[in-house]
This record gives structure tokens, sequence and C-alpha cells, in this order.
């Protein structure tokens, strides 16, 4: 009846350890109760957990136990202890130590006198009990292996006590139960290195999409990494923050969800057009047409020259030299509206549409200096993008969104598509793709905005812009928190925190990096 109690005993506990193991994600707390559990079982004084080192030559220490020495090392402690290899260097077998001869047999093993014994080397035990004032006489190992019944390292036990206090050996009851321990702990082991290798390989497979997306413009490399990384510290410093965040706390999962959202924030500009994407000048598509618009600038120069040599009368010869003049005027002009910039005002249009109008008529032919298109080009208010342009561009955000929300996540990073696409969405509703309000976009969403926005604003490899300074940055980006647009609270937390300027030290140009008044920053939203 004592034997059949202690048998459910087992049982129980073999069940409720595997319930644990499988719960269990701190991989030292793992080993932990492996090796605790084991040393209950068996009533033993202690014992170590090595694993498999990644080339798979020896075993390493990970963690050890032992009661009556008030000895209990974890993985961090263990890190300096050598190894026990498994080959010497001729790749020949190894059994001299105990956990090596169990590794390489695959066999649960046991002796009951480590000092009397021919199953392995006992000058270790010998050295290492003289060195710790210990007495090893029983021993038990049992390897660990997966479901490919590879080797995932060894439990080894030390010296088992009987129901009086005395040292005495392993039984097979012992070897079985440990065991079962051991294949649980193998099968929980095998399945959390299973886990951490695919979010490793996510994680790996999402940096290559983005690297690979930035390097697809010779303009934009490394925009994705600096988001991801500005992304980062953002929501490093509001862990840290006392004030407006001082109850947010992200756990580790979280705080990787906000990592991987910058990575993944761009990934549908994966299908922007590179012509569109890359429109340094307003007259480019796959060249820039300003060199064939000059050509024909050039080209009416010399016919109006000609005509200045044949010229009938002074008068006439006056008023071609002052139209040459002119023209040589509009053509530095068509060169620099090329050039987008942050407004064209209405008498620069006006301008334009009189140089598109303008024809010369030399030899029975008219000639003209910009075409329709070329116009419609120039004529563009802000930046280099026409309407439709900027269309395809604002596209990118909704290819996030489909992309990312046909793949399937982990439980814990299911907001990453949310908070990816949300980059360019507006606290009042006027953002894109879906018009998301203030609360619609949770904080991470708001981060991952911030960042991008910081990023482009400040961002010198831009083809049709110069970086900003950071005064220029933040009066836009105060500008913008007047306009309801973006999140105050967090645009405060980048200023005070100083951290606009240590992302500015490491990513910026000297030239960019001027000296802030910050109060005067504040005083355009607190008007």
């Amino acid at each position: 009846m004592e034997n059949e109690q202690e048998l459910i005993r087992q049982i129980e506990a073999l069940t409720r350890i595997g319930i644990a193991l499988s719960g269990e994600s701190d991989i030292n707390n793992f080993f932990k109760m492996v090796l605790e559990e084991a040393i209950n079982f068996t009533n033993a004084d202690g014992g170590t957990i090595y694993t498999l080192s990644e080339d798979k030559q020896a075993l390493d220490f990970t963690i050890i136990y032992t009661k009556s020495m008030n000895l209990h090392l974890g993985m961090a402690d263990t890190a300096q202890w050598p190894s026990v290899p498994l080959y010497d260097d001729k790749c020949n077998k190894l059994f001299k130590n105990f956990a090596s001869y169990v590794a390489h047999t695959g066999k649960p093993s046991s002796v009951e006198d480590a000092y009397d014994q021919d199953i392995f080397d006992n000058s270790g035990t010998k050295n290492y009990d003289s060195k710790n004032n210990y007495h090893s006489k029983s021993m038990a190992a049992i390897p660990m292996k997966d479901h490919e019944n590879e080797l995932l390292g060894v439990i080894q036990l030390i010296n088992a006590y009987d129901d009086k206090g005395n040292i005495t050996h392993f039984t097979e009851e012992h070897l079985t139960m440990l065991t079962s321990l051991a294949s649980q702990a193998a099968i929980a082991f095998t399945n959390k290195n299973l886990v951490e290798g695919l979010e490793k390989l996510l994680y790996q497979f999402i940096k290559s999409i983005a690297a690979a997306i930035d390097r697809k413009s010779e303009y934009t490399g490394g925009h994705i990494k600096r988001v991801a990384s500005l992304s980062e510290m953002l929501a490093d410093v509001i862990q840290k923050d006392s004030n407006i965040y001082k109850d947010i706390h992200f756990t580790p999962d979280e705080l990787q969800e906000i990592s991987l959202s910058g990575w993944m924030h761009d990934v549908g500009k994966i299908t922007t057009p590179i012509y569109v994407r890359d429109k340094a000048k307003k007259l480019e598509t796959i060249l820039d047409r300003i060199e064939i618009v000059k050509t024909r600038f050039d080209m009416i120069s010399a016919l109006i020259y000609k005509d200045i040599e044949f010229s009938k009368t002074q008068k006439q010869k006056e008023e071609l030299i002052k139209l040459h003049d002119k023209l040589m005027d509009d053509k530095e002009f068509i060169i620099k509206v090329n050039t987008g910039g942050e407004f064209m005002r209405d008498e620069y249009i006006e301008r334009i549409e009189e140089i598109y109008n303008f024809r010369y008529e030399a030899n029975g032919k008219k000639y003209h200096l910009i075409t329709e298109d070329e116009k419609k080009n120039l004529c563009i208010r802000k930046g280099t993008l026409l309407p439709e342009e900027l269309e395809k561009m604002w596209e990118h955000a909704l290819v996030s969104h489909e992309m990312l929300s046909e793949l399937t996540y982990p439980k814990k990073f299911k907001n990453l598509p949310l908070y990816a696409v949300s980059h360019h969405e507006k606290l009042n509703g006027k953002g894109y793709p879906f018009n998301k309000t203030a609360n619609e976009l949770p904080l991470q969403s708001r981060i991952i905005a911030i960042a991008d926005l910081y990023e482009a604003l400040t961002a010198s490899d831009r083809p049709y812009k110069k970086g900003k300074t950071l005064t220029e940055t933040l009066r836009i980006m105060a500008f913008m928190i007047k306009d309801g647009e973006i999140d105050k609270d967090l645009v405060e937390l980048l200023m005070d925190s100083k951290l606009y300027l240590k992302y500015a030290e490491e990513f910026l140009k000297p030239e960019q990096i001027d000296d802030v008044d910050i109060e005067a920053i504040k005083g355009i939203y607190n008007k």
C-alpha cells in the first residue's frame, strides 16, 4: 500500500512537473525546476545539469545545486566553469568523466561508490572533493534526448540518502523515474528551443525583408533600421519616465512587439515603384527631364542669336536681346523650381504657365520650351510628387496592412499589424490608410508614428530634400501638435529626456545638430 501511494505521488509529481516545465519561459528557472525535482525524487544531496555545447563537442555546466554545501549556481554563475569535453583532438570519444560516459552510451547509469568503480576516471571527483571538503559517493546520471534521440544534455545526481540520513545507492526505481523526468524535460526543452528558434527566424526574416526594402532605394537605405532603433529608444524612455508614463510598464514581449513593428512599418514599400519612391526632382522619371528642357532653351537661344545677327532694325535687335535675357532668366527659374520645396507661390505657378504658352517661330516652325506634362510636374505645390504619385506612395501603408494581416503570429505579437501600419495615421483622423482617430491609436502605434516622423524630417539621405536641423524638425512637430496630428506627450518626452539629441548624435550630420530652445518650441502649441 505504501509503495502504491509512493508511486501515485511520483506520477502526480511528474504530471505537475510536465505542466510547469511547459509553461516556464525563463530558461534558468526551467533547469532549476528540473534539478530540484530530480533531487527530491531521489533524496539526493545535490546534482548538476549539463547541456550540449553549440558545437556539440562538450557538455557545458548549466546549473549546480548541493544542499549540504549551500551551493546553488545558475547559468550566469556556471558560465566560467570548464566544460566537460566529449572528444579528444582526434575526434575519439572520451569516457573518462561520468557525464561524458552517459552522454556517449546514451543510457542511465549509477555507481554505488565513485571511489570504487571502473566506469570512469575519478581523479576529477577526488580533486573536487579535496578542494571543497566534500565526499562524493553514490552517483547517477541520465541523458536528456530529443524526439530524434539526439543528445541535449545530462542530469547528474550525487549522494542519495536513506530515511535515516545515511548515504545510499541510487536504485533502479530512481533511474526509471529520473528517466521519465529527463524525458519530460527534454520534450519541454526541445519545444522551448523550437519556439525560440521560430521567433528568432521570424525576427531575422523581418530584418532581412526590411534591409531589402531599404536597399531597393539608393537614397533611403537605413530608414527602417533607424525607425526601429528610435522606436526601441522611445519605449525604453517610457519605461523609465516617472511623470506622464509612470504607470506604463512594457513586458519584454511588448517591447519586442514594438521593435518588430518598427522593423515592419514600411514592408508595403516593396510594391512602391522606384520612380515614385526616388523621385528627387519634379521632372524626374527614369531620368531627370530638366536636361531635355535645358536643351530646348539652348536651342531657342541659338535661334534668337541667329535672328539678332540678321536683325533688320535696331529696335528689332533690342527686342530680341531682351527676349533672350528673359529666356535665360526663365531657364534658371525652371531649374530652381524643378527642385521640390515646401510650397510653390501663386506667382511661380503663373510664370510656369507663361513659359508653357511661349512659342518661338523660326524657319517656318514654332518651338516650345516645356510640354503639358512637364508643366503639370513643375506646378507641384509641395515636394516632387504629383497627386497620383502621392497616392501610389501612400498606398504602401495599405499594402503593409494587407501583407501583415495575412501572417499568423505568436499570440504575444498579435497587435504587430496594427502598430506597424498606423505610422501615418493622425490623432485628428486626417491620416491614412484608415483615418483612425486618437482613441483608436494605442501608445505603441503612436511611438512608431513619432519615430517615423522624426527620422523622416531629419534624414539627410532623401533625394528631394536636405535633412533638417533639430530646431527645424521640432518646430514642425510642434505645429503638428497644435493641429492635433501627433501625440504631445510623446514629443515632450522626446525633448525632455534629451532623446532627440541622443538620436541626433548617433545618426545625424554635425551641421544638423544645433542648440534648441525647448521652451520656445513648446510655446508654439501652448499658446
